[in-house]
């Protein structure tokens, strides 16, 4: 539901967080005090080149953990019809799942600057601290499922913050859904009401809360994530969102930035922040859970 735009400052920072796996540059992983296996990026360099030269022959792991969809989408085309020879053994496809299980969720997730779930916007993900380590309340979903393609185990756009909640319904399904790091469900699609009922600003039971779009992926990303029958469970918020419209008018609106403008807010944009409880700006909705949600009702009521 929000889009993230990956900057060169994250992907540098991405790269660091793989390189710190490689102790001494190498990934060991040990079981019952005897070594399973060791290897270098450059053993994982010509592992690649090995299964995916005829891909690209260009191919190594650096490469590989930046790519972008659409390498991604061609590069599981190429899996999906050559599966004999791309195929990994059960140690080769350790190696990028212990990449995944080593890697420094928290600091990749703060990076982003996230503040809630890419997919629903309903739920915090804020990272907390344990016992001086750093912890993440979000999972990282693979966009393409790790399990059918190991080799994206740890590629930079197939990792998705989101709740525990969108990441379990999505799973492992295989269907065209808006990507975060790419398409914004805010371009495509608006909360709107559909009132039932004219007198309704003492009860619930009113209106409804729809999704309109026309985009085929909103709605698929709708399904997957239950998002409407989701969002129905916070019509008191837009209940409340319609009482406000009734108390503040546009001239009330103007009494209050003539009166507090500059000492209790900055400018109308914050003061519209502070009567409605969630971001108005595109940029900003990913700050506060249920922020697209008020700005869209929030301009169909007019209150801004």
């Amino acid at each position: 539901m929000i889009k993230v735009n990956i900057t060169k400052d994250i992907e540098e920072h991405f790269v660091k967080l793989i390189d710190n796996i490689f102790k001494d540059g190498k990934l060991v992983k040990r079981k019952d005090k005897k070594t399973v296996f060791s290897v270098t990026k450059r053993d994982i360099d010509r592992l690649l080149l090995k299964k995916l030269r005829k891909f690209d022959e260009n191919i190594n792991f650096e490469k590989l953990i930046l790519s972008g969809k659409e390498y991604i989408d061609s590069l599981i085309g190429f899996i999906d019809f050559n599966k004999e020879f791309t195929k990994l053994s059960k140690k080769e496809k350790d190696y990028f799942f212990t990449l995944y299980a080593r890697f420094n969720k928290p600091s990749f997730i703060k990076k982003l600057g996230v503040s809630t779930c890419l997919y629903c916007n309903r739920n915090y993900i804020f990272n907390f601290t344990k016992s001086n380590k750093e912890n993440a309340t979000a999972q990282l979903d693979h966009f393409y499922d790790k399990s059918t393609y190991p080799y994206l185990a740890v590629c930079l756009y197939n990792l998705i913050p989101s709740c525990t909640t969108c990441n379990q319904r999505k799973s492992s399904k295989k269907i065209d859904i808006l990507h975060p790091y790419y398409e914004s469900f805010d371009k495509k699609a608006k909360f709107s009401l559909k009132i039932e009922d004219c007198k309704f600003y003492h009860s619930l039971d009113g209106f409804n809360i729809e999704i309109k779009t026309e985009d085929k992926k909103v709605e698929n990303s709708k399904k997957v994530f239950n998002l409407e029958q989701l969002y129905e469970n916070h019509k008191d918020i837009v209940l409340e969102l319609i009482q406000k419209e009734a108390i503040y008018n546009e001239s009330y609106l103007d009494e209050l930035l003539t009166k507090y403008e500059g000492t209790l807010f900055k400018n109308r944009e914050d003061l519209q922040r502070l009567i409605s409880g969630g971001y108005v700006s595109d940029d900003e909705i990913g700050k506060r859970p249920l922020s697209k949600l008020v700005k869209d009702i929030s301009s169909e009521l007019g209150l801004f």
